[in-house]
């Protein structure tokens, strides 16, 4: 994983290396087309451009794509849900087997045709 460091500005590090006729022939086409430097510059950050040498500077859709990518896979590695929903579903299992018995429990009071156990029987269950 990459690692940034900041620091104040001294003149040794090593920024962007445009001058103006750079972004200029980044941007002629798209200015003698539409006619509007801003909207032009806008575009050019949108999709990224290349440095004096030939180094690519991404644009601020690459980013986002990059952002949107890590943050799914960040999801993905770190998702509880898998865990709770597994959790829920043996509750879930749990549960039925316990409304099983109360049923069993249940029909055997009413099979015994004993009047008290079937009355203790329906109290129990409820």
């Amino acid at each position: 994983m990459a690692r940034a460091s900041y620091s104040r500005w001294d003149g040794t590090q090593q920024g962007f290396d445009l001058d103006a006729d750079a972004i200029l022939a980044e941007i002629n086409d798209d200015v003698m087309y539409h006619g509007d430097v801003g909207a032009a510059l806008r575009r050019m950050m949108q999709r990224g451009f290349a440095d004096r040498d030939g180094k690519r500077i991404a644009g601020l859709r690459e980013l986002l794509e990059r952002l949107r990518e890590r943050r799914r896979e960040e999801r993905e590695q770190y998702d509880l849900g898998g865990v709770y929903s597994e959790i829920a579903a043996e509750l879930d299992e749990i549960v039925a087997m316990e409304r099983q018995a109360l049923d069993e429990l249940e029909s055997e009071g009413r099979e015994s045709g004993d009047a008290r156990r079937q009355e203790v029987t329906d109290e129990v269950v409820a």
